[in-house]
């Protein structure tokens, strides 16, 4: 990268059904905006990028990127790791097909990789790890999601709840918050179970959850909340670290 033109982070997707004009059935590549609020504000700039077939096909996509953000989304497809569906829902396995493509396309072309939410759960499993397929109502701090009649209630809800999560001091992510624990949200269906060999686990729920994980040896930042739903500006340390690498700082 030359110059000081900002940086440009590759966004992956959300593929789904949605009505529109044309039919009630679209199927649309999708991104909630705070995702490109958040590259923004920290000085960089965003495009959403879509399904890549194989690690080639994420090369050629990511070789004009300085950075990749995987997204939020779907459940990941536990026959990906190998095991049997037991809670998991709404799965797209061309979408989990497509992270892990991407994942080894930044790897190989050497750019940082931030993971929100579902991005952290394809991160393990692209790197070989395992996932909880339904955390809905094992703990306090994962309750499950209220089945109320009024739709709009039960989201906000779900937006509404928080809990703590505790940093491994020294870590990335506790230099980044300056802090040893922060508060979250929590909108996510399934978490990260048995941990890749190459992550480490640098943030954690009180009740076990893995709500944090960074690469060994690569420029790999994870986190199980999403950020870019959290009306605090301490939250957009995340997209700084991610803007701030892909401009080589």
């Amino acid at each position: 990268m030359s110059g000081q033109r900002q940086p440009l982070i590759a966004i992956s997707p959300w593929r789904r059904s949605l009505p529109t004009f044309v039919h009630p059935h679209n199927d649309l590549y999708t991104i909630d905006p705070e995702y490109i609020d958040g590259i923004e504000r920290a000085g960089g700039l965003a495009a959403l990028v879509g399904f890549a077939r194989d690690v080639d096909g994420a090369v050629a996509q990511l070789s004009r990127f300085d950075g990749l953000l995987l997204s939020g989304g779907d459940d990941i497809d536990p026959a990906g790791y190998g095991a049997p569906v037991d809670g998991a829902v709404g799965m797209s396995p061309d979408s989990d097909r497509s992270d892990a493509a991407y994942v080894a396309a930044a790897f190989q072309l050497g750019l940082p990789v931030l993971g929100i939410c579902r991005g952290v759960q394809s991160i393990n499993v692209a790197l070989g790890g395992t996932l909880l397929q339904h955390i809905w109502g094992s703990s306090d701090h994962h309750p499950d999601r209220l089945a109320s009649p009024d739709e709009v209630a039960n989201a906000d809800d779900l937006l509404a709840r928080r809990h703590p999560v505790e940093l491994e001091p020294g870590s990335l992510v506790a230099k980044l918050f300056q802090a040893d624990v922060i508060s979250v949200n929590s909108l996510h269906h399934q978490s990260v179970d048995t941990v890749a060999d190459d992550l480490v686990v640098t943030g954690r729920a009180p009740d076990g959850i893995v709500e944090v994980v960074e690469h060994k040896s690569e420029r790999l930042l994870g986190v199980q909340w999403h950020p870019e739903r959290l009306a605090n500006a301490t939250h957009d340390v995340v997209f700084e670290w991610l803007v701030r690498e892909a401009s080589g700082q």
